[in-house]
């Protein structure tokens, strides 16, 4: 079972709490939202060929036709794993939605999802083989849905599904007119699972920076009902990495 894939390369991860680590990053296609700051957006639709990298770090990439199989994608991976690379990063576009095709993936290495946490019966398929869970809460503002209760509700479930076996942590991306209000969605939500997963704020990467002020602010409104509440940035953004 092959799968569309825009791009394969390894890098530094630069988003929550494993900012820091090295990992080969597997970028999957198609994405069934549409949020007004993706920084990603030639990943909603399939194209035709995929990008990968020619050696760890060179920035140099040839070009494969997609979609790819299963052995040819692990063959990439291991290419490109080296002695300080910690994960094999899925994402995209929309990881889940590709779920068939990462349970045949047979890999020696731990996987780190990055999901917008859109889709439970596809985490439910996957929680026993991911290592790590990037989750996603949007907000209204994000603009990414015509139906903001329902991905508000596939989110917590798929938050709950992948905390009882991955070590799991939600990222919720703040823009410049982001409220108390709006926040309070995702607050009350981690809190109904479980107070302690780390909550990260995200400052949106735009031209409308996010004042320090707000930033505060929404951190002790997390903080009151939530354990472990962090600010952090785009890191590879600050690094010009990929």
């Amino acid at each position: 079972m092959p799968a569309h894939i825009n791009e394969i390369f390894n890098s530094i991860q630069g988003e929550g709490p494993y900012a820091g680590m090295r990992q080969v990053f597997v970028r999957f296609e198609k994405c069934q939202l549409h949020c007004s700051y993706c920084d990603t957006p030639q990943t909603r639709e399939i194209s035709c060929s995929c990008r990968i990298e020619t050696h760890a770090g060179s920035g140099e990439f040839i070009f494969a036709q997609t979609p790819l199989y299963r052995q040819e994608v692990a063959d990439f991976i291991r290419k490109l794993w080296t002695s300080s690379t910690k994960h094999v990063s899925l994402t995209g576009g929309e990881p889940l939605l590709h779920a068939d095709f990462i349970k045949t993936l047979d890999l020696e290495y731990p996987l780190y999802l990055e999901t917008n946490s859109g889709c439970p019966e596809k985490a439910r398929e996957l929680k026993d083989i991911i290592a790590i869970a990037s989750c996603d809460i949007k907000l209204p503002e994000h603009d990414c849905t015509d139906h903001y209760s329902q991905l508000l509700k596939n989110e917590l479930e798929t938050i709950s599904i992948l905390n009882e076996t991955a070590k799991t942590f939600v990222k919720v991306i703040i823009m410049p007119e982001t409220t108390k209000q709006s926040l309070s969605f995702a607050i009350e939500g981690v809190k109904s699972i479980d107070d302690n997963i780390p909550f990260i704020l995200q400052p949106v990467t735009s031209d409308k920076k996010v004042p320090s002020s707000l930033l505060f602010e929404l951190m002790d409104f997390a903080g009151e009902k939530l354990k472990d509440v962090r600010a952090i940035g785009q890191t590879h953004k600050m690094m010009n990495l990929l």
